[in-house]
């Protein structure tokens, strides 16, 4: 919660002291994400935990604005498959999705580009066992930033990006007839930091960063069985991106 008031604050500040670009503006980026991910406990959690995996992730965002309007739509999907789970024996593959589908509002700040966006965002994490599931999915308000930072005159820039998603609505559920096993709230935070090189003709560059996603149980009601704690587990995937942005006027 103190990070989302952080965040709040300092797009409060963007606003005041930034200025809307005059034409609009489109872009994309498409990525591939190697990346290693862990599901950990709080206390007591479950004891089984903490499980360490491989995700193999791909990702899209992209914003659309037309011609004569201030706002546009961001949507982001990050999506891979789950392996080498350690300890090994129970759980031998998986799925990982997430999406936001946002409102986005660009702005300049000094020779930096700022986009603020707040829609809705989706995760669904699934771990496979022999014939049965972990399935985690979470759902509501999300709010964030793009930005990017030109280094001096050249090609090079600093791209950076936050995404949060306070008190979405949680549910954490095995093959039936333990689905759900645990409702309650999660709090989502996405980040990523990249260096990046406008390519001759100025519309379109790569990215070479850090992409990290997942969720935090804030509250959860048990289910099944009636005395389980899994208030504060955590479910993440973090790893090294490289991507391509495609610019349009």
């Amino acid at each position: 919660m103190r990070r989302s008031l952080l965040a709040l604050a300092v797009v409060a500040v963007l606003i005041a002291t930034a200025s809307v670009p005059a034409s609009a503006a489109s872009w994309f980026q498409l990525r591939v994400n190697p990346a290693s991910g862990d599901w950990r406990g709080g206390s007591p959690g479950f004891s089984d935990l903490p499980y360490t995996f491989t995700a193999n992730m791909f990702g899209i965002t992209g914003f659309w604005q037309p011609a004569g309007f201030r706002l546009g739509l961001r949507g982001n999907l990050d999506t891979g498959s789950l392996s080498s789970f350690s300890p090994s024996g129970t759980y031998t593959g998986g799925n990982w999705r997430w999406w936001d589908l946002s409102l986005g509002l660009p702005l300049t700040v000094g020779p930096s580009m700022v986009l603020l966006f707040a829609g809705f965002g989706d995760t669904r994490w699934q771990a496979n066992g022999a014939g049965f599931f972990s399935r985690q999915t979470t759902s509501g308000f999300a709010f964030g930033a793009d930005v990017w930072v030109p280094i001096g005159e050249g090609r090079w820039y600093v791209y950076g990006h936050a995404l949060f998603g306070p008190s979405h609505n949680y549910k954490y559920s095995n093959d039936p007839p333990f689905d759900p096993r645990f409702t309650g709230k999660a709090d989502v935070t996405n980040y990523a930091a990249a260096l990046g090189y406008n390519l001759p003709g100025g519309m379109n560059s790569v990215e070479l960063g850090w992409r990290s996603g997942g969720f935090k149980v804030a509250s959860a009601t048990p289910l099944f069985p009636p005395d389980a704690n899994i208030n504060g587990m955590q479910t993440r995937w973090s790893g090294v991106y490289l991507g391509l942005v495609v610019r349009r006027p």
